[in-house]
């Protein structure tokens, strides 16, 4: 029997799918991904379940999607019985190992044999919310945003590059490769670093990569938010980026592609050594990211209660052995379909209960083999009582948010956007808009009456695909804790507030459960 091949698997957090000079981007240096991309199939259209990070990495493991999966937002652990990509891979037969963040929420690996946390690989000093060492901090220059959970969007690095925590742990990841050259198991090495994610904090040369004040803005940076919906309007005021001046924006924009070409070169050190060491060419190689990232759109910067272009789509890139299926694919691919699509590729048949669909078919061209539609999700469960949902099929985007009219009633009383005029403006329930005609998302068709047959069509489309997802996870558990006095738990979810207390009690996170049946709505 032929032996499985190695995979090599490098995942970034928050690297937008455009932000590369393989995608036509005129600015941002990307050599090595450039290169990279000439052998690989390239999914143009690929799509987060979730732009958070941990819902987006259990949908990549599991191959299922968070209503199913029970990680709703970052404070959300899966269901007992959710099985990873990393496991199957691991009970057949690969040598399963993770250099990086995990981010999954489970007691264990979720499947990895052997797990390397990047903070094994440096001191902490800096962290998503700045500096943490005393001593780096007083030659540390940046801003933070000026609201609730604050964010480094700006700034200098004191570190030499090579003494990042990324770098360390990229550092790491090659040298173990001197060690697994000769596996006779076949590999499944996982490099995950956080890089580009908060802090937008890049060490120099990258610091002084790209000069703010040549940072072209998008056009919608000052954009009107009244067409909106209202938990968008919230979190422009709640994160203070109405309190951002035009030069913060382009600061962030310069480091944000600081770090991008930071993550490039780290990515050049994984592919050149595994070229030396003769593991390139008969390997499955995988570059993604988790979600991606506001740069100024419609006056965001990171993520949070959106479901925007930017946030959604993120970079799918597959090398297959001796670069086979190597081409640039504009079909619709998720995040749930990297998990099939490997084990397809690696000769492990599918578990049952997987939502994502192999792209080994399409990439075959085999007849009907590609997706005209993708979906996701967002929520942050101290502010809605459900997700908000979103469907893409062909050019069209709905996203919908029900319940937002109770937002207000949510807040503390002593918030203080709580009795301010904007909850008397209107609730807008969600957005349509036709991509090619607006690709930034800008004129908001939701409650246009000339494309309420479009909008009823799609929505109706949205709410049978949630009901054929099967049982789903169950929203009644996350209806408790609402007045724990925590900002993360209001604006992350509420159930960390509940996680910890079902802890104290001696609980299990088995009692987060799944319903038997979604109920009707």
């Amino acid at each position: 029997m032929a032996k499985k091949p190695h995979v090599f698997f490098i995942m970034t957090d928050e690297l937008r799918a455009d932000t590369l000079g393989f995608r036509g981007h005129s600015t941002v240096q990307t050599p090595h991904l450039d290169q990279f991309a000439k052998d690989c199939a390239v999914f143009t259209n690929a799509y987060t379940s979730c732009p958070m990070c941990a819902p987006a990495r259990v949908s990549l493991a599991t191959g299922r999607y968070g209503l199913s999966h029970g990680v709703l937002d970052n404070a959300f652990a899966p269901v007992e019985d959710e099985h990873s990509l990393y496991s199957t891979m691991s009970q057949h037969g690969y040598h399963t190992i993770n250099y990086g963040k995990i981010h999954f929420n489970t007691p264990g690996t979720f499947g990895f044999e052997e797990h390397y946390p990047r903070g094994q690989f440096a001191g902490g000093e800096v962290g998503v919310f700045g500096v943490t060492n005393r001593e780096l901090l007083k030659n540390s220059v940046y801003k933070k945003n000026e609201g609730e959970v604050s964010l480094v969007i700006h700034g200098v690095n004191p570190q030499k590059p090579g003494e990042t925590a990324d770098s360390l742990l990229t550092t790491a990841y090659v040298e173990r490769l001197n060690d697994l050259k000769d596996s006779e198991r076949p590999l499944f090495h996982r490099l995950s670093i956080i890089d580009p994610h908060t802090p937008y904090f890049p060490a120099e040369p990258y610091a002084s990569m790209y000069d703010y004040r040549e940072m072209r803005l998008p056009d919608t940076w000052k954009e009107d938010l009244s067409t909106k919906p209202l938990l968008h309007r919230y979190y422009y005021r709640a994160r203070g980026f109405d309190r951002l001046t035009e030069e913060d924006y382009r600061r962030s924009l310069a480091s944000y592609y600081g770090l991008v070409t930071h993550v490039d070169d780290r990515v050049g050190q994984v592919l050149g050594r595994l070229k030396e060491l003769g593991l390139y060419e008969d390997s499955i190689i995988v570059f993604t990211s988790d979600h991606g990232s506001m740069m100024g759109e419609h006056g965001f910067i990171e993520k949070w209660g959106i479901l925007y272009e930017e946030v959604s789509r993120i970079p799918l890139l597959i090398k297959f052995p001796k670069s086979r299926h190597q081409g640039t694919y504009e079909a619709f691919a998720e995040i749930i379909d990297i998990m099939p699509t490997l084990l397809d590729a690696a000769g492990i048949d599918i578990p049952g209960g997987v939502q994502g669909q192999s792209l080994l078919p399409m990439l075959q061209g085999e007849p009907g083999a590609a997706k005209d539609e993708v979906f996701g999700h967002i929520f942050t469960g101290g502010l809605q009582r459900e997700p908000a949902l979103m469907i893409r099929k062909g050019a069209w985007k709905l996203t919908w948010y029900p319940g937002q009219e109770e937002l207000h009633d949510r807040l503390m009383n002593d918030h203080y956007l709580k009795y301010t005029h904007m909850f008397l403006e209107d609730v807008v329930e969600g957005e349509l808009y036709h991509l090619d005609q607006d690709p930034g998302e800008t004129h908001n068709l939701f409650q246009d009456p000339a494309h309420a047959a479009v909008r009823e069509a799609l929505l109706q489309r949205l709410l049978a695909w949630r009901a054929g997802l099967g049982p789903l996870a169950d929203l009644d558990d996350m209806q408790q804790a609402r007045n724990t006095v925590n900002s993360y738990h209001l604006l992350q979810g509420d159930n960390l507030a509940r996680m910890q207390t079902l802890m104290r009690a001696g609980g299990t996170i088995k009692q987060l459960g799944r319903a038997g049946a979604e109920k009707s709505r």
